[in-house]
């Protein structure tokens, strides 16, 4: 789980993004870190057919790369 460098929202171009992770997934503490970072959004779902990779944390959109 990574954000390549130098992504930027599509929509607004900020840097503040988050990856989306579908899950369930084990709560593990680095992944706490990174969701208390706004670095991850969890998702406990299942993963739709082309689901958005990345969240905007500054205008809230959502895209896949």
């Amino acid at each position: 789980m990574s954000i390549p460098d130098g992504l930027r929202c599509p929509k607004c171009g900020s840097m503040d993004i988050a990856e989306i992770v579908y899950g369930p997934v084990e709560m593990t503490p680095e992944l706490m870190q990174r969701v208390q970072l706004r670095r991850v959004q969890v998702r406990n779902e299942l993963k739709p057919d082309n689901p958005p990779e990345y969240y905007c944390n500054y205008c809230r959109y959502e895209w896949r790369e």
